[in-house]
């Protein structure tokens, strides 16, 4: 007997080392419910365990031992979950308190964050982010309804209980504001409470009540069969109702996805009905930095059909505010490339090329700084950047505005070093608004 209530404690120990270890390596990363069943399966050996070594003993004392250690393993969770859990967003307590960041990390207006995420229920909010932030802060403390109750006999009065559950979700909702782990949601509190307060309703109802303590604490409670069918075919109507409701959910993403995907990320095929052209530049679109041209008269025969449907002229597109569909130049200089159909762009302005020698390219960071405004404005085409053999290529365009003459310091900084390579130039504009510029210093 004392055999095999070793082997199966030693099991439960075994799935919490476990737990530990994927806790503290930086290599083996499991999400909250590989974890959540890695505690559940501690807890089943457990209950086996006590199971057996109460009919060893005679008595029920291991099983209300076993309640503790579930209670523990449920805080070491919770904890887990709310400050430390990066699937929930969470990366460990960092003291970094400022008062500047109040508005943003505190929501005291009730409903607020819950009708946000109930009239994201027919969005692209994912369907995991939408259950988690309404049902899972309904059932997070849920099992408090179970535990105090039993562990505690003060907490069998709902006053004394609420206040309790008031007391944990404060300190919760505190320590992921000052830790910047979380945020102070009043809506946190509501669904905190109530979801605590539901399941201690139903856990206040004699025949749950008695099949519980049956359960956990191996008492002989007597249970009707119509309370067992109760029991079981309201928890069956539950898990049939969550089910159902998360595949309506999924079905609804879904069809906003394809939605999405087909203003947003459209399928254009490019089609050239151009049967004889004529041979000169015909500008089809024009920015702020660049005209796009075909290389002879035909861009009224140039058509993309979008999704397998519409037909559209690309200069329209291009060219028509509010368009249905989400397609811009480099969306169609893409297909052009793609169906081997000739452009050729230009630029409006003159510019100045900068290749920056660096290893990451995100670490970098250019300003440019006009000494007079009035003659000149400046702008980067960051869309046409290239970063290759650690070498960040980038122009700057000299937009003119009047005559004059203006100084002009660039300057690229390495986030990682904090290194920052100057160029200094002057610039003159002409009558005619022609530029030219010299470098006067590159430091």
């Amino acid at each position: 007997m004392m055999k095999k209530v070793s082997f199966l404690y030693g099991i439960a120990g075994l799935f919490l080392g476990i737990y530990a270890l994927i806790g503290f390596s930086t290599i083996i990363h499991l999400n909250e419910m590989g974890r959540l069943i890695l505690l559940v399966g501690s807890c089943f050996f457990f209950y086996f365990g006590g199971l057996l070594l109460s009919k060893y003993r005679k008595d029920n004392k291991p099983m209300k031992i076993n309640l503790w250690i579930y209670f523990l393993l449920y805080l070491l969770l919770l904890i887990t979950l709310t400050l430390f859990d990066a699937e929930w967003g969470r990366h460990g307590i960092h003291l970094n308190f400022h008062f500047n960041f109040l508005s943003s990390t505190i929501n005291l207006i009730p409903f607020k964050t819950i009708r946000m995420y109930i009239e994201g229920f027919n969005s692209l909010y994912s369907t995991k982010q939408i259950l988690l932030n309404l049902f899972g802060n309904v059932i997070a403390l849920m099992p408090m309804a179970f535990f105090l109750p039993f562990l505690f006999k003060k907490q069998n009065k709902f006053r004394n209980f609420i206040f309790t559950i008031f007391a944990i979700v404060f300190f919760i909702e505190f320590m992921q504001f000052v830790t910047s782990s979380g945020n102070f949601d009043i809506d946190d509190f509501i669904l905190n409470i109530l979801g605590a307060s539901i399941m201690y309703g139903i856990l206040k109802i004699r025949s749950i009540n008695n099949f519980i303590r049956n359960i956990f604490l191996l008492e002989h409670n007597e249970i009707s069969k119509k309370s067992y069918i109760r029991i079981f075919s309201t928890l069956a109507i539950v898990l049939l109702a969550i089910v159902l409701l998360v595949s309506i959910r999924k079905n609804i993403y879904n069809k906003n996805l394809d939605d999405y995907m087909r203003r947003y990320n459209p399928k254009i095929e490019i089609v050239d009905e151009t049967e004889t052209c004529e041979e000169r530049l015909d500008s089809f679109y024009e920015d702020d930095l660049k005209v796009y041209y075909f290389s002879c008269m035909k861009s009224d025969n140039v058509y993309a059909i979008i999704n397998d449907e519409e037909k559209y002229l690309v200069k329209e597109i291009l060219n028509t505010e509010n368009f249905e569909y989400n397609i811009d130049i480099y969306k169609i200089l893409e297909r052009l490339d793609y169906y081997q159909i000739s452009y050729i762009k230009k630029d409006k302005y003159p510019k100045i090329l900068f290749n920056i020698d660096i290893e990451d390219k995100n670490a970098l960071i250019n300003n440019a700084f006009v000494g007079n405004d009035n003659v000149l404005d400046v702008k980067f085409d960051n869309r046409n950047s290239s970063f290759e053999n650690n070498q960040f290529s980038i122009n700057l365009y000299l937009i003119p505005k009047t005559t004059g003459s203006s100084n002009l310091e660039v300057v690229f900084r390495n986030q990682n070093t904090d290194e920052l390579t100057k160029y200094f130039y002057r610039v003159n504009v002409d009558e005619n608004l022609n530029v030219t510029y010299n470098l006067v210093e590159n430091k």
